[in-house]
């Protein structure tokens, strides 16, 4: 009998002590379940890990907007240039939202600013672009995003922007081209 209980104990910590799914992670990621996070992270999840589609956790919290994982992936050592097949980063995803939060943290993190993806060479700045996302587009022109760069249809940001209707990314886009930069005062 002794034994038997013994196996019974050996059995259920072994079901407790088992890794957090990959799969659990994501979603947790995605609808910002941070205790589940936080218990994976511990467990010696990897969280540059990849899902079938070269997706990272990282990806989908920014997806989603979940600031406060996102930085709990970045402390672990997330690559916040991470792409996925088709080329997307998590600041693509961000900006694709009205995440400012978020994207800036991705920026501060050293995420490139003018990664291009392999599928249609769109551009976080693209991305906020196309989704409306004004206040997102005002970041990434604050950081000095490119706004010459074209997809493989020969688009810029403004162009998705006016393909939309837009219009208010449109005047922001079009005053950001023709607005110069303000020299730098020499140093002494």
């Amino acid at each position: 009998m002794n034994k038997t209980i013994a196996a019974l104990l050996m059995l259920t910590l072994t079901v407790y002590a088992a890794p957090i799914p990959q799969q659990e992670v994501i979603e947790a990621a995605l609808y910002g379940k941070i205790d589940t996070i936080e218990k994976a992270l511990a467990e010696g999840y990897k969280p540059d890990a990849r899902d079938p589609e070269n997706r990272t956790a990282l990806m989908y919290a920014a997806f989603n907007g979940q600031t406060a994982i996102v930085k709990m992936f970045i402390k672990a050592g997330a690559d916040v240039n991470a792409q996925e097949k088709t080329g997307s980063t998590a600041l693509m995803f961000a900006s694709s939202g009205p995440y400012a939060e978020t994207v800036q943290l991705l920026l501060d993190s050293g995420a490139k600013i003018d990664t291009i993806d392999s599928n249609e060479h769109f551009t976080a700045l693209m991305w906020a672009a196309a989704e409306g996302q004004a206040e997102v587009v005002k970041l990434l022109l604050k950081h000095k995003a490119d706004l010459s760069l074209k997809d493989v249809d020969g688009d810029t940001a403004e162009s998705f922007a006016a393909q939309k209707g837009h219009a208010e990314i449109v005047k922001i886009l079009q005053d950001a081209a023709t607005t110069k930069p303000e020299p730098e005062e020499p140093k002494e």
